[in-house]
């Protein structure tokens, strides 16, 4: 009895320590979402790593073999990203960027202060794009910007969901004197298009609002954006 017991643990050990050693290219590629580009995998399925991700580049990653799932975590501090990732699902996203993070590549949105920060709890999505998700997104762009452009809003907050393969989130904020609206889409093939109406009584708005490509539409400035987020 002493002999089999031993012998049981003996193969359980030999299999856990194959396991635990097993190099993270050898498994995680299959577990991670079509379309996220090509990645350097590093160590073992326990410990491992990821490099050539956007924005981030590197990550490290830990797989659950029987949950067909990796775990992800990346950056540190004021700018990091989380979550579990499947191939066709993920869950307990959490993104937290500066706004100087992200590659805008249109001047008047460089340099601007702020930050951006999502949280994402389930997200379905197939090779095309996203098919659901539910979260939500928050940023502080328009508040952390007063003294840069002579114009202060409130903070944008909205849910995030899915159509047509694209990830949407619809950001609203209001003050006493102002409200924001901002339609934002996330395509797969990293272009983004944002829509963003102004209804302000602000008198300042109607020297700050049009240096930044807004027009007029009788009481609303109105603004259509689109370019590339990755």
């Amino acid at each position: 009895m002493f002999r089999k017991l031993s012998l049981a643990l003996g193969i359980g050990a030999a299999l856990y320590a194959g396991v635990a050693h097993l190099p993270l290219g050898w498994v995680a590629p299959s577990l991670m979402p079509d379309g996220i580009g090509a990645l350097d995998y590093r160590g073992t399925v326990w410990n491992g790593s990821i490099s050539g991700l956007p924005i981030f580049d590197a990550a490290t990653v830990k797989v659950h073999p029987l949950r067909r799932s990796v775990d992800l975590k990346a950056g540190d501090g004021a700018s990091y990203a989380s979550g579990l990732l499947r191939r066709t699902s993920a869950e307990n996203l959490r993104l937290r960027l500066p706004l100087s993070a992200l590659p805008l590549t249109d001047g008047r949105l460089q340099g601007l202060k702020g930050r951006v920060d999502v949280d994402i709890a389930t997200a379905d999505y197939t090779p095309t794009g996203c098919t659901a998700a539910t979260g939500t997104v928050r940023t502080d762009i328009l508040q952390r910007n007063g003294g840069t452009i002579d114009w202060t809003g409130p903070e944008l907050s909205g849910p995030i969901r899915c159509e047509d393969g694209a990830l949407l989130a619809e950001l609203t904020g209001r003050d006493a004197a102002q409200q924001i609206d901002i339609l934002l889409r996330l395509q797969p093939d990293g272009v983004y298009r944002a829509e963003v109406s102004a209804r302000t009584t602000r008198v300042e708005a109607d020297a700050v609002l049009p240096m930044f490509g807004f027009t007029r539409d009788g009481s609303v400035f109105r603004l259509t954006e689109q370019g590339r987020w990755r």
